[in-house]
């Protein structure tokens, strides 16, 4: 709950404070709210096994926020970008909804592979295993693909981009991280909840954005909504690798690995000494 609140109450509205802020046109904010109320992004999987997290509530916050994304993204889309930053800008509604789609059905397929997926298998790996390699590849090389291309292709558009949509940029998956690990701390959470439900929140899925804009837009705008999630993008790397460095060197810090819903494991500090040789064994109870 705190995760999804994160997700889908504080960011969406801090995105949309950002715009206020920076005084941003409507085409641009447009792209900062869209990454606002973005489901979280599935690297950050990973990111909470590479920072000691728990790995299981990544995911399920992941695929939660997804399946929210079919209510949640139209209405904050309809809340922040036609109402309170009052955009007369055309948008796809049927196009964003396959936009979530194209994440949604994948996901269940993938879960439904895994759970069913125990005995059979081809060159000793599941039939999961064999789709978690190639598609972890295979969404490498789109999110490679996706920003040299549009750096190839939009790349004067960055050169003419105003200096705060990069401040914009550069800030927001941090402050995102920064909120969720503080209000899950605020709340009592353990350790390894706090970076977990920390990087739900920074770390968006900004592919999502990307694929929804494309479906979404047409012309000059579709180039002017991209700016902004196109720069998150760029940002993101830089971003995540500092986080997961901060969040592995806590975790090390801390040495937090034997928590089990926030509570030490108690580890005996007294030893009895273990025989080495015949001579220790005691006397009793020995065959001839």
């Amino acid at each position: 709950l705190i995760g999804f609140l994160s997700q889908y109450l504080f960011l969406p509205v801090f995105s949309y404070l950002l715009c206020i802020v920076f005084d941003l046109k409507s085409t641009t904010a447009i792209g900062v709210i869209l990454v606002g109320c973005s489901p979280g992004g599935t690297t950050s999987n990973i990111f909470s096994y590479w920072s000691k997290g728990d790995v299981a509530l990544s995911i399920t916050m992941s695929f939660l926020s997804t399946v929210a994304a079919f209510a949640l993204m139209p209405f904050w889309i309809f809340v922040l970008v036609k109402t309170a930053y009052d955009s007369d800008v055309d948008i796809a509604w049927s196009n964003l909804i396959v936009g979530l789609l194209l994440i949604l059905i994948p996901t269940c397929g993938g879960l439904y592979t895994r759970y069913t997926n125990t005995e059979y298998k081809i060159n000793d790996k599941f039939i999961w295993e064999w789709i978690e390699t190639g598609t972890t590849y295979a969404g490498i090389f789109f999110l490679l693909a996706a920003l040299i291309s549009s750096l190839v292709i939009y790349g004067a558009k960055f050169a003419e981009m105003d200096y705060k949509t990069w401040v914009i940029g550069i800030i927001l998956q941090p402050l995102g991280c920064a909120f969720g690990y503080f209000v899950s701390k605020f709340f009592g959470m353990s350790l390894i909840d706090q970076r977990t439900i920390s990087l739900e929140t920074g770390v968006q899925n900004f592919t999502l954005t990307l694929a929804v804009i494309n479906l979404t837009f047409k012309g000059d705008v579709l180039e002017e909504v991209l700016m902004y999630p196109l720069c998150y993008g760029i940002m993101y790397f830089a971003n995540s690798a500092l986080i997961v460095f901060l969040y592995r060197y806590l975790a090390e810090l801390d040495d937090d690995d034997d928590e089990v819903d926030g509570d030490k494991i108690e580890k005996p500090t007294d030893v009895e000494a273990v025989p080495t040789s015949e001579d220790d064994l005691p006397l009793t109870n020995i065959e001839p």
